[in-house]
């Protein structure tokens, strides 16, 4: 089947340095026209952080370029995968007008469903793109290339990152206390992206898992 590059990119706050992650989209060949189609897997071909104190100019430039290097070396569709929450917004409209690189914003909520607010802009409960994330963990459909940078650094962040929901179903997701979770939510932009228009049922899955007490493991290599 033919590749696409999604590149998640989550913007830095005071304490997080911004996250970028390249991530080729893809789905197997079946072994024989009778079986299904396998599952679609995500492979991570880049990972990079910009340094705290960066300005936006330069955060922009640099997601700009990680994407538009995708394009030139021929990885199908390109798109950038942006958390547009709060600081987010003017890096969004500074990357529009910067390059021609498809864009999709995406702003976190509480809500229970995402929506669609413009013709590439979306709300989106940050419940679902962590459960997306968590599932595709989970059925080991997600790799990283040897030579990637970064990679012990993004491993570190699952170990340390919160899977959590409240006898309510309350679902809760952040870092534990100390540490970043910009790598983990970088990659989740870029597989929610890559695995629509399925992720409505990640969060089921999830539920299911936990219900079961099942162990969900971060280990995504």
């Amino acid at each position: 089947m033919g590749t696409g590059m999604n590149i998640g990119a989550d913007i830095g706050k005071s304490a997080d340095p911004t996250a970028v992650i390249a991530v080729e989209c893809y789905r197997p060949e079946r072994l024989s026209p009778r079986e299904p189609w396998p599952e679609v897997r995500h492979r991570i071909r880049w990972i990079e952080r910009v340094p705290l104190g960066t300005d936006y100019p330069r955060v922009v430039d640099k997601i700009a370029s990680i994407a538009e290097t995708a394009q030139a070396n021929g990885w199908g569709n390109v798109a950038i995968v942006l958390d547009s929450t709060g600081v987010g917004e003017p890096v969004k409209d500074m990357l529009r007008r910067r390059t021609s690189i498809s864009l999709r914003a995406i702003t976190f909520t509480g809500a229970e469903k995402a929506t669609k607010v413009g013709p590439y802009d979306w709300n989106v409960p940050k419940r679902d793109l962590v459960c997306a994330l968590e599932v595709v963990m989970q059925t080991r459909r997600v790799e990283c290339v040897p030579d990637c940078p970064l990679q012990q650094d993004l491993n570190a962040e699952l170990s340390t990152f919160d899977f959590s929901i409240s006898d309510r179903g309350h679902a809760s997701f952040e870092a534990s206390s100390g540490n970043h979770d910009d790598l983990v939510l970088a990659l989740a932009l870029a597989v929610y992206w890559g695995e629509r228009p399925d992720v409505g049922a990640a969060y089921v899955e999830f539920v299911r898992q936990r219900t079961a007490g099942r162990e969900i493991h971060p280990d995504w290599r």
